[in-house]
């Protein structure tokens, strides 16, 4: 999602104001206005596939990794064209769609490289009396009521301005608690609470933060229990404990995966998985995820460094006082999954909001000022041509290390990945199991906050393998 603004330009940079303890080794909080808080927000609406290109980027720190999610992405970067049912599937999962790039292709810096959606009006435009119809992405996939297909590129008008307002300020703790700096929030009371009361024993820094320094604060917020002082001052991350819970509560989503498990009876350790298109559709589906969706589902169960409290104080603002729109706070609040890239099972059910049935205005040439209004035709894998409604092809069987690398399954492959492993084959046990919704939400969780995505999420069927050893 490349930004339209000159953010490109290496001298972008946007102000922070940081407080910190008397030693200069603590970032009590900061002071930001609304280009700041603005990419915090964006934060929640990158999708995890977009998460994990962005933070094996180069920067002050370098690359970093989060949980499973990087090897995830990978598998799919080294998967073969031929294992996706069609040919654009594969560049969906490496680049997903961010349902809210309206938005983010305004902030004053986007860290978001992934190409703008591209929309399609009738080829017959001109003459066209149906234009209340418009396709995103893909042409000569739909056809207009008078029979032509959408071929003729059109413009999104931009009519957003980030997510906040410009009038207020805002407070930013060492957690990525975003407050307003208003009545009920002060500096004042904020400094009462860390016992400071003498002004003298703080000290006050301005910095310009720049593009890369944005891409170290997306690693240290997942990271990180300390984001802006590990970010400001330490350089490296300083990881806060993971946590992670059973999830309870039930699912409208049916999901029935059989899957053979392969397990280390001396350790009990899963090393791999073998399943069927239905288990690499589900695993791969994780990157379409926008990152506030793991927050707004799973809150304080699956806590990936600083995003869930991001998330609940962006959630918890006023939209009336402190957002550009209602709209705005929605899509920070209710993430969507692009409709382009959802499966008929999703684990975590996202209903397009109403906004994507709105009509909304586009230009006929990027810079030609004549302006109509069309609706954006939904898109799906089905549309598409995908295979079974998925992204991989059946009845392939693929194999799931424990730390998320999805592969084509063949007896050479599974030798090399038994040699590998370097364990005895007398030290390995089979178990075929269904895995259901609950166990699927266990091994999403488990993927970003450890590097063993399925003895951790699948815990609870690997109990007996270590008995009987």
């Amino acid at each position: 999602m490349a930004s339209n603004s000159t953010a490109t330009q290496t001298d972008e940079h946007v102000s922070l104001k940081l407080l910190l303890n008397e030693k200069g080794n603590k970032v009590l909080f900061a002071e930001a206005g609304k280009d700041f808080v603005d990419i915090l927000c964006s934060f929640l609406t990158m999708p995890l596939g977009t998460v994990a290109r962005l933070v094996e980027m180069k920067s002050s720190i370098g690359p970093v990794t989060v949980g499973c999610l990087n090897s995830l992405y990978q598998s799919v970067a080294d998967l073969d064209e031929s294992c996706f049912c069609n040919d654009t599937i594969k560049q969906m999962l490496l680049q997903p769609i961010n349902s809210a790039e309206d938005y983010c292709n305004t902030l004053k810096l986007n860290i978001d490289d992934t190409q703008p959606t591209k929309y399609f009006a009738c080829a017959n435009f001109k003459n066209c009396s149906y234009r209340d119809l418009t396709t995103s992405t893909y042409k000569d996939k739909h056809k207009c009521c008078c029979n032509h297909s959408f071929t003729c590129q059109v413009f999104l008008k931009q009519s957003h301005q980030g997510f906040v307002n410009c009038v207020t300020t805002f407070v930013i703790t060492d957690d990525l608690t975003v407050m307003p700096n208003g009545i009920d929030y002060t500096s004042l009371s904020l400094l009462q609470e860390y016992g400071i009361t003498n002004p003298s024993s703080v000290k006050e820094i301005v910095l310009n933060v720049t593009k890369e320094k944005v891409v170290d604060l997306l690693k240290h917020s997942l990271l990180s229990s300390s984001t802006l002082t590990d970010l400001f001052l330490r350089k490296k991350p300083s990881p806060g404990r993971s946590m992670f819970f059973f999830p309870d509560g039930e699912s409208s989503c049916k999901i029935k995966i059989t899957v053979k498990l392969v397990i280390r009876k001396s350790d009990g350790k899963l090393l791999y998985a073998q399943g069927e298109q239905d288990f690499a559709n589900m695993l791969l589906n994780f990157l379409t995820f926008p990152l506030g969706i793991i927050a707004q589902k799973f809150g304080k169960i699956c806590s990936v460094g600083n995003i869930n409290r991001l998330y609940k104080s962006i959630a918890d603002l006023n939209e009336y006082k402190y957002f550009m729109s209602i709209n705005a706070k929605f899509r920070l609040a209710c993430p969507c999954i692009d409709s382009v890239l959802t499966l008929s099972k999703q684990i975590l059910t996202v209903v397009d909001p109403d906004y994507i049935n709105t009509p909304v205005q586009f230009l006929i040439h990027g810079g030609d000022k004549r302006i109509f209004e069309g609706k954006i035709k939904k898109m799906s894998i089905a549309t598409l041509g995908s295979c079974n409604d998925g992204y991989v092809k059946g009845p392939n069987m693929y194999v799931v290390t424990d730390d998320l690398v999805v592969a084509p399954l063949s007896p050479i492959s599974s030798l090399c990945l038994l040699n590998r492993l370097k364990t005895p084959l007398t030290d390995l046990k089979e178990k075929v199991v269904v895995i259901g919704f609950k166990e699927c939400l266990c091994i999403l969780m488990a993927s970003l906050t450890s590097s063993s995505a399925l003895t951790n999420g699948l815990a609870h069927l690997l109990t007996e393998v270590k008995e009987e050893k």
